[in-house]
C-alpha cells in the first residue's frame, strides 16, 4: 500500500466526542494528536442528506455520503480529488467490504452481532488481520498503517450498517 503518511493511522486511535453542536463534534485521535475532525453524524444526514463533513489534520476535506449499489444504499467517502473509500455488504449480514484506490479490506464482527455481541470488529486483508475495532470504547488498534478512509468508513459501518442489507421478508424455498 502506497499511502500518504498523513492519511494513515499508525498504531492505535480512538474517536473522541467534543460536543453536540457546531464543528467538529468528534475527532479521530492518535494519542493526543488529532488526525481528523468529524461533523454531526446521523443516518438520515448521511444516507439521504448532505452527508457528514470530515476535515483531516492537513486541511483536506472529505464528506461521508451515500450512493446506490444494486438494492443497497452504501456509504462512500469523497473528496475534491474523487472517491476515498466505498463500502458494500459481503457474504453475511453485518459484514462489509471497504475499498479505496490502493486497498481492499473486509470488516467483520468477532462473534455474534446484536445485543449480545462482543462489540469487537476486525479489519482483514484477505485472511490477514490488520486492525481490531472496539465498538464499546470506540478505539482501533492497527497492526500496520491503515488508511484513514478505511478507519472512518469502518466506524460509519459499525454505527449505521447498510440500509437494505437484511431481508425484510423471509424467502420461501
Amino acid at each position: 500500500m502506497d499511502l500518504a503518511p498523513n492519511h494513515t493511522l499508525n498504531g492505535s486511535g480512538r474517536l473522541r466526542r467534543l460536543g453536540r453542536f457546531g464543528f467538529p463534534v468528534e475527532e479521530l485521535v492518535d494519542g493526543e494528536r488529532s488526525l481528523a475532525a468529524l461533523g454531526r453524524d446521523g443516518s438520515l444526514r448521511m444516507f439521504f442528506g448532505s452527508g457528514r463533513r470530515v476535515v483531516l489534520a492537513d486541511g483536506a476535506e472529505w464528506r461521508i455520503k451515500s450512493m446506490t449499489s444494486g438494492r443497497h444504499i452504501v456509504p462512500i467517502i469523497t473528496s475534491a480529488e474523487g472517491t476515498i473509500a466505498i463500502s458494500g455488504p459481503l457474504y453475511a449480514k453485518r459484514s462489509y467490504g471497504i475499498n479505496g484506490k490502493d486497498y481492499g479490506l473486509n470488516l467483520i464482527p468477532m462473534g455474534k452481532t446484536g445485543f449480545n455481541s462482543s462489540g469487537l470488529w476486525v479489519l482483514l486483508r484477505h485472511e490477514d488481520q490488520k486492525a481490531i475495532i472496539d465498538q464499546s470504547d470506540r478505539t482501533v488498534r492497527a497492526e500496520e498503517p491503515i488508511p484513514l478512509g478505511a478507519v472512518i468508513m469502518a466506524f460509519t459501518l459499525i454505527t449505521h450498517g447498510i440500509p437494505g442489507e437484511g431481508d425484510l421478508m423471509p424467502k420461501r424455498d
